[in-house]
Formats: structure tokens, C-alpha cells, sequence
């Protein structure tokens, strides 16, 4: 009989947008598939490439109330009972902890993958100190946990010894389909630019991404270099405290630096538009948008930070710059206008280079199926 993985994610868009191809390949391997995941609008994809999807009613992103969270754990536990997975993998802060407790109390295997630290460490205070001890309850039976980056790892392992160090796996986040998906060369020739470098911030539209810092920088910028252009691409009024609304969007977009275009569904013609992609974040698990940037031959400027620095040769396939700092930020975008065409280009050329030879996404799926049957196998599933 096949054996039955649960995977549990805080939003179905990011099971789409960076696992899909990794549940494919689960399906592929015999295994029957169980996403769990609250509803959006990407959640009816899983169906179409048969995969098995439950919508999680009681997960609320921005929640801070522990009988909301007990809900959760709640709704978890009856699922687990009734569909009775052979693993459950949990990603993200919420299904990580309240998922890991309700596989432990079920009595299921599970992995825990720690995406990324989130607005509760970044802020620290209170909350970071509860969720440090959800964590440490939650991962206790937890089989293996994994980390996208070493920063992370330090922090959970050695900083505030959440989990012992023999636990804790190091993967190079979570890969990039570059060979196929992201091929610049699969996709059509965009039209040259009229005048001036184009820069383009895509993600979430948090403030924990460096969205404000963009804004300030791209106005100094262009103060100087009228010809440079700054565009958003991003999703509004996600379910997240960092979240940027609507009207400071059309504020900014008032005062003339930049240009929101909207969020996209398909981000590769998009990205040969460009000649340069920002992520200023204050914090990463490991970022797709800046590997997915790469793997399209885009410079890439970036916060020297975790989840980022990995990503960048700094002066070789971008640039990255001082984090929370749009003065720096500033210069760094005048150091690439500055560099000739051809040197951007060479630039970017080396940026998929280094995707295609450290983070290339079918590794990353190869250690699913490498660790998955070594659990089953000693848990006598």
C-alpha cells in the first residue's frame, strides 16, 4: 500500500509557488500526497496535477491569540486522525508548531522546515521569547529539522538551543528549477530599453522586505539619474503585521520615484524587462525571488544578510548592501548604473552559472527522497 506524506504550509501560493514541482515528484514516487493549507487562490492547482488537497479554516497568519492557535492545533489533530499520514512535513511558524504537536500527540513522524525566522525574531521581544518556547516543545519528537541557510541553524541549534545540533540538516534552501522552469533562453526576447537602467523590486509587499528602504533609495537615485527606472511587483494586503496597505503604495507612487505594476502570476517575462533586481530584506530562509532572478540573468542587489549573502558574489553577480540602510542601498544601484553594458551582462551571465552549480532544485528533491524512506523505514511504517 502507498504510503501517505502530509505537507503543511501557512498559504497554498507558496506550496505553488516554490513546491509544486517537489509534491509532483512525491506523487511520482508512489507516494499519495496530502497538501494542507488554507485556501487562495492557487489552492485548485493541486487538484489538477492530483494531488490531494485539504483547506486549513482555522490557520490565521496574523493571529496572536493562543485559543485561535489551540483551533489550529485542533483542526491539525482531527486531520492527522482521520487521513493518517505515514509523515507530515510542516513548514513555516505556525504549521511547524502547532503541526509538529499534533504529530507528536498522533503519533506520526514528521520534519519540521524552518523557512525562515519571521517577524517574531526580527522584532524580538515577547513574542519571540513565547515562540522560542513553542518551538522547543513542539520540535522535541520531531525527527529531523530543516534549515535553509547556516544562519538560521546557528540561531535554533547554538543561540537558543531549541534543538540539539544532531537534529538540525542544512539544505540549500529550496532550490531552483533552472534548467527548465528558469531558462532565459526559453523565453521570448524582450524589446531594449528606450533610455536608462530599470530596477524592480519583486515580493511581498512587507516592510520587512526593505520595501521602505527601495522607495527612499529609488528616490535619490533618481534624483541623479533621471533616465533609471524603479518598479514594484508584488502582492498587497497579505496576511502578514508587516504588510504594506494600499494607500502608502499610492503615496509613493505619487511622489514619482517609482511605479507599482501589480502582482503576476508568471514572473519570468517579467524579469527580462529589467536589468537589475533589488531585495533589500531584513531577513531570508533562503530567497526564491533572488534565485529565481539569477537563474533569468539578473544582477541581483541585495541586504547582507542571511538567506541573501549566499546568493550573491558581491561585485561579481550583484551587489549586496547594508541592511535597514537606503543610503547604501542607493549607492550600490549607482555602482551597477555605472558598469557598462556588457559588464552588467557578464554579471548576470555568472549569476545563473552559480544557480545551475549550487542550487539547483532537482538536489534539494533528491534529499526528499532520500530522507523520507530512512524515517519510514525506522519508524516501521
Amino acid at each position: 500500500m502507498p504510503k501517505t506524506i502530509a505537507l503543511v504550509s501557512n498559504t497554498s501560493w507558496s506550496f505553488v509557488k516554490f513546491r509544486l514541482k517537489l509534491l509532483i515528484e512525491l506523487k511520482q514516487a508512489g507516494y499519495n500526497v496530502l497538501v494542507l493549507a488554507p485556501e487562495d487562490e492557487e489552492s485548485p492547482v493541486f487538484t489538477r496535477h492530483g494531488l490531494t488537497y485539504i483547506p486549513l479554516r482555522k490557520l490565521r497568519q496574523k493571529g496572536k491569540n493562543p485559543i485561535h492557535d489551540y483551533e489550529l492545533y485542533r483542526e491539525i489533530r482531527s486531520l492527522y486522525k482521520r487521513w493518517k499520514p505515514d509523515l507530515a512535513i510542516h513548514y513555516t511558524i505556525k504549521p511547524n508548531i502547532y503541526g509538529s504537536l499534533a504529530a507528536s500527540h498522533s503519533g506520526i513522524p514528521c520534519i519540521g522546515v524552518v523557512t525562515g525566522l519571521g517577524y517574531t525574531y526580527i522584532n524580538g521581544g515577547l513574542l519571540g521569547k513565547v515562540t522560542d518556547l513553542l518551538y522547543r516543545n513542539a520540535f522535541k519528537k520531531a525527527r529531523q529539522v530543516w534549515f535553509l541557510n547556516r544562519d538560521d541553524q546557528r540561531v535554533f541549534v547554538h543561540d537558543r538551543r531549541i534543538i540539539p545540533a544532531a537534529k538540525a540538516v542544512l539544505i540549500n534552501g529550496e532550490g531552483i528549477d533552472a534548467r527548465e522552469a528558469f531558462n532565459p533562453q526559453a523565453q521570448e526576447r524582450q524589446p531594449a530599453p528606450l533610455a536608462g537602467v530599470r530596477f524592480v523590486f519583486i515580493g511581498r509587499l512587507l516592510h520587512d522586505k526593505g520595501i521602505r528602504e527601495y522607495v527612499h533609495a529609488a528616490e535619490s537615485v533618481k534624483a541623479r539619474y533621471p533616465d533609471a527606472s524603479f518598479d514594484i511587483v508584488g502582492y498587497l494586503n497579505v496576511g502578514n503585521p508587516s504588510a504594506v496597505d494600499e494607500p502608502t503604495v499610492r503615496r509613493w507612487e505619487a511622489q514619482g520615484a517609482v511605479r507599482y505594476r501589480g502582482a503576476v502570476a508568471d514572473v519570468r517575462p517579467l524579469l527580462l524587462q529589467y536589468d537589475c533586481v533589488v531585495l533589500p530584506s531584513y531577513r531570508e530562509g533562503m530567497s526564491t525571488t533572488l534565485m529565481e532572478a539569477a537563474a533569468m540573468e539578473r544582477p541581483l542587489i541585495a541586504s547582507d544578510i542571511p538567506g541573501c549573502r549566499e546568493l550573491i558574489d558581491d561585485g561579481s553577480t550583484g551587489f549586496l548592501c547594508e541592511p535597514k540602510c537606503a543610503d547604501g542601498l542607493a549607492e550600490c544601484m549607482v555602482s551597477f548604473i555605472r558598469l557598462p553594458p556588457d559588464k552588467r551582462q557578464a554579471m548576470g551571465r555568472r549569476g545563473r552559472e552559480k544557480m545551475l552549480r549550487e542550487f539547483d532544485m532537482d538536489a534539494i528533491i533528491a534529499r526528499y527522497l532520500e530522507v523520507i524512506p530512512k524515517i519510514l523505514k525506522v519508524v516501521g511504517k
